[in-house]
């Protein structure tokens, strides 16, 4: 053997850090195969992250444009997505409990979105639309009527 043969064997290999800190060759992840993340599993992610969002809630049941009762906050916001070679799009509808901002409620809805979905996921969140249906009032906020 000469001695560019010995040069190129004895040189490390490329590697990088995984999620738990151990050194992985980055030659041996390529011939690992693809990793494509279904629309659903982006939609659970975002979905759970409206739920972790102080201020939003899932929004009522709509029929004809019409809410169906109060919001939902023990339930999962309704979520829709879709995601092309590793880039996600995400639809949203919420509710804003009273008395947060709308926007700043949506602000962090799409923060805590883009957040979890790429790092639960590693898809890349390229747009986020959320639409705000409904604002939920405390019972004891109410106006009385007479």
């Amino acid at each position: 053997m000469n001695a560019t043969a010995f040069e190129a064997v004895d040189q490390p290999q490329p590697t990088s850090s995984s999620p738990t800190g151990e050194e992985v060759d980055s030659s041996a992840r390529d011939d690992a195969g693809r990793l494509e993340v279904a629309d659903q599993v982006v939609e659970k992610v975002a979905s759970h992250a409206v739920f972790l969002v102080s201020g939003a809630a899932a929004a009522p049941r709509r029929l004809l444009g019409l809410n169906l009762g109060d919001a939902r906050p023990s339930d999962v916001a309704s979520v829709s997505a879709d995601v092309k070679d590793g880039v996600a799009r995400v639809q949203a509808t919420i509710a804003v409990k009273w008395p947060r901002s709308v926007r700043t409620v949506a602000d962090e809805v799409r923060r805590r979105i883009r957040h979890d979905v790429s790092s639960l996921t590693g898809v890349k969140v390229e747009h986020i639309d959320v639409e705000v249906v409904s604002m939920t009032v405390p019972k004891s906020a109410q106006p009385r009527v007479r």
